[in-house]
């Protein structure tokens, strides 16, 4: 009850700024909408068939993805709203770089829908943590925007605390996957304490390789963590999205 009511708040909270303070489309402007419809239309959403384990979109009969095939992800299943282009792509730097927190609420209720339609059922929402240079430097973490009002969503206690980075990272804009595997090995630890035993949902806003979801899964999984499902807003198309990493800052 406490967490359905904190949902009421978070959301009538929003309400209540955009009244008072307009919002502009975090896309093309238009004043009076977080996103407006149109841009919203233009929002490529992942949805058909995908590999059971990473979330890629993919054809024919088999459930896994051949590199799922071949290896198994430490965490439990992925899925991802759209792809990280045009207006997702424009949101994400609204809610990254000019502190527009009001679009994780925006959002939380979409990403809601793909994690009941995935079938999950995780005892913790908890976003991918920055370290602790970083945060004092932007002053919030983007992640916890979207994870805090899906975690009131989906009625699931939100701990922004069961994973912490350990060390700082130099940033993955411009690195090829490899380059980003390697930047981020190590880098996180999980509390046995919080995640021994549950099932824990992690957020981020974008997945570009997978490098940052599978080294934050590991170390869930090394605390103890029974299951780890992972869950962005945004993910690079495989072929176009990784070719052009350096052009884009994620």
């Amino acid at each position: 009850m406490k967490i359905r009511l904190g949902e009421l708040i978070n959301s009538g909270l929003w309400r209540s700024l955009d009244w008072i303070y307009p919002p502009d489309c975090a896309s093309c402007g238009e004043p009076g909408y977080r996103l407006c419809p149109e841009c919203q239309a233009k929002i490529r959403f992942i949805r058909g068939k995908r590999c059971a384990l990473c979330g890629e979109p993919t054809r024919g009969a088999a459930e896994r993805c051949k590199p799922c095939q071949v290896s198994l992800p430490p965490y439990t299943a992925m899925r991802n709203l759209a792809y990280y282009e045009g207006v997702i792509r424009d949101c994400v730097h609204a809610l990254k770089y000019q502190h527009n927190q009001g679009l994780g609420e925006y959002f939380s209720g979409m990403l809601a829908s793909l994690v009941r339609e995935a079938g999950w059922a995780p005892d913790l929402v908890m976003p991918v943590p920055l370290s602790a240079q970083r945060m004092a430097q932007r002053g919030f973490n983007q992640a916890a925007c979207l994870a805090r009002p899906l975690a009131a969503h989906l009625g699931v206690r939100y701990h922004p605390y069961g994973i912490m980075r350990t060390r700082d990272t130099p940033s993955q804009v411009g690195l090829s996957g490899e380059a980003r595997r390697r930047n981020v090995a190590g880098a996180f630890t999980a509390s046995t304490e919080v995640v021994a035993g549950r099932k824990v949902l992690i957020v981020d806003d974008v997945m570009t390789t997978g490098s940052t979801m599978e080294t934050s899964a590991g170390a869930l999984r090394e605390a103890g963590a029974d299951a780890v499902y992972c869950l962005t807003l945004g993910r690079f198309a495989l072929r176009a999205g990784l070719h052009n990493l350096h052009r884009h800052q994620v």
